[in-house]
């Protein structure tokens, strides 16, 4: 596949991480907090699917800005994930909306600069 269909398999993947914390921000925001720890270990799955994928973009800058970008993300999501299960949840919320939609949200925008 060349880098376009990549950029393209990337932005999907992307995408789909992104629906899938606005889906939690929502089932927090509704009060399922037994829900949460299932979501997270699924937007953990996703995540990996996303590196794998971003990793196989030709370039090494790109490829390590990819990798920074994506170590950042993975970190604060592990961290969102600790604090569901402590059931810290307005923590999980507040790294959710304040900081890993908008990282994917920037990450995703620098695949296709306008």
């Amino acid at each position: 596949m060349n880098d376009g269909g990549m950029f393209k398999k990337v932005n999907f993947t992307c995408e789909r991480l992104i629906n899938e914390m606005e889906d939690s921000l929502r089932t927090m925001e509704q009060n399922s907090k037994e829900q949460m720890l299932p979501l997270f270990e699924q937007m953990m799955d996703s995540y990996e699917q996303l590196e794998m994928t971003a990793l196989t973009i030709e370039g090494y800058r790109q490829k390590g800005n990819i990798k920074a970008r994506l170590t950042r993300v993975k970190r604060e999501l592990q961290d969102a994930k600790t604090a569901v299960e402590f059931k810290q949840f307005e923590k999980a919320e507040e790294m959710l909306e304040h900081h890993l939609i908008p990282a994917l949200k920037r990450f995703q925008e620098g695949l296709f600069p306008k």
